[in-house]
């Protein structure tokens, strides 16, 4: 492709002077006879005025010798002009070449960036497709940590705080002993609906693996934020669905770890959020601050 479009550069500029050469050409044979023409006006009128009036003969003789050299520069101009069209219809047929070269290097082109565009979108879903959860469509813990780092190089820039909720669901392993995967799988959508819709856009929840999640708040003010934020998840999370037949309430329990308070690295904001969430459990709220799990 790429010695193909040098060629066409190359040979495109070479082609427009030949063209010109011979529009050039063709100019001056159209001088030629426009002169030709004169000069045998000339000597028509010579010859003209001879039958009327007595002109010397070595006059006619002359304008006879130049009528002569008139038609030869006609001759002559016809044979220049027969070779300017061959030349000229070749450049033609050269050029629709190059034209139609040219058109096709532009398809190609155009299958080229459609070829790009179909990968980028294949590559696009490949790397969705490895990063998030199958089941719920959350992002995966790959992706959560990749984001958490992010979080962590902000917060530490600009001196924000940052959350890490770590949450499972109560009973679940009964929930699916009892009632199937199917209905386990529902839960496990539902509580990943109701996440989504609880968290601001900026916030990441995730599907840590089984029936817990997590989720990163970011830029926020004060560590009441987050857990009354945690408490209305709880509340919203419980409200009962039907599936089936069946009606179910979901309770999950929820702890908190925050940055720079309860852990300045990803390892342990996770460690004390988990150690925070197994106190909730039992609790009323079913939320607890680590700090406040460390006092208990």
């Amino acid at each position: 492709m790429k010695s193909k479009s040098k060629d066409l550069k190359k040979t495109a500029p070479n082609k427009n002077a030949s063209l010109e050469r011979v529009v050039n050409k063709n100019e001056k044979i159209k001088e030629t006879v426009k002169q030709a023409a004169n000069e045998l006006t000339s000597v028509n009128e010579i010859l003209k005025k001879g039958k009327e009036v007595k002109i010397p003969v070595q006059i006619i003789k002359e304008a006879i010798t130049q009528n002569k050299e008139v038609e030869y520069k006609v001759a002559k101009a016809a044979d220049d002009l027969h070779q300017v069209n061959t030349e000229l219809a070749k450049e033609v047929a050269e050029r629709l070449v190059i034209e139609t070269e040219l058109s096709d290097m532009k398809n190609d082109l155009a299958e080229v960036r459609d070829d790009l565009s179909k990968s980028q979108a294949k590559e696009e879903e490949s790397r969705k497709i490895a990063l998030h959860d199958a089941l719920t469509g959350l992002p995966n813990r790959v992706l959560f940590e990749e984001r958490l780092d992010q979080g962590l190089i902000q917060a530490k820039r600009h001196g924000w705080k940052l959350a890490v909720l770590f949450m499972d669901i109560d009973n679940f392993k009964s929930i699916n002993d009892s009632h199937g995967h199917d209905l386990g799988d529902k839960v496990l959508r539902t509580v990943a609906d109701r996440l989504k819709s609880a968290t601001r856009r900026e916030d990441t929840v995730s599907r840590w693996g089984g029936d817990e999640f997590v989720c990163l708040l970011s830029e926020f003010k004060q560590e009441a934020d987050a857990t009354l934020l945690a408490e209305m998840i709880v509340n919203r999370i419980s409200k009962s669905f039907r599936f089936k037949g069946t009606v179910l309430s979901i309770k999950v329990s929820i702890g908190i770890a925050i940055y720079p308070e309860d852990g300045e690295t990803a390892d342990i904001l996770f460690k004390n959020a988990d150690t925070a969430m197994y106190k909730a459990k039992g609790t009323e709220k079913r939320v607890v601050l680590f700090r406040d799990s460390v006092i208990d």
